[in-house]
């Protein structure tokens, strides 16, 4: 320890940071490192901060299971099934009037 601490006293704190200043840049060396590594850290927490918002609101704003939704699509598709074929099954032209006669819309 007595090695330690002489070895200490006679170290020039102010000359070793100045080497380290020279060795990283200088002083707008610094400055741009630190602003590098700032908005890296605030780009990994916005990052984060994202992933875990869309995965837990997934997870809470889910309104039907996967069985329900399976059922409402199902029910869709049969919805545009019948309507399809109660047009084609249809005896009658599509542009009918309430009186039976053939409706000519477009035509003059």
């Amino acid at each position: 320890n007595k090695i330690e601490d002489d070895e200490l006293g006679d170290y020039d704190f102010e000359a070793g940071f100045q080497a380290r200043l020279q060795k990283e840049g200088g002083r707008s060396g610094v400055q741009v490192k630190a602003a590098k590594r700032s908005a890296e850290s605030v780009s990994r927490g916005v990052t984060k901060s994202v992933q875990s918002s869309a995965k837990q609101s997934k997870q809470t704003l889910s309104l039907l299971s996967s069985s329900e939704w399976y059922l409402t699509v199902g029910f869709l598709a049969l919805v545009v099934v019948l309507a399809v074929g109660t047009h084609f099954a249809s005896t009658e032209p599509f542009e009918t009037s309430t009186s039976g006669e053939q409706l000519g819309f477009g035509v003059r």
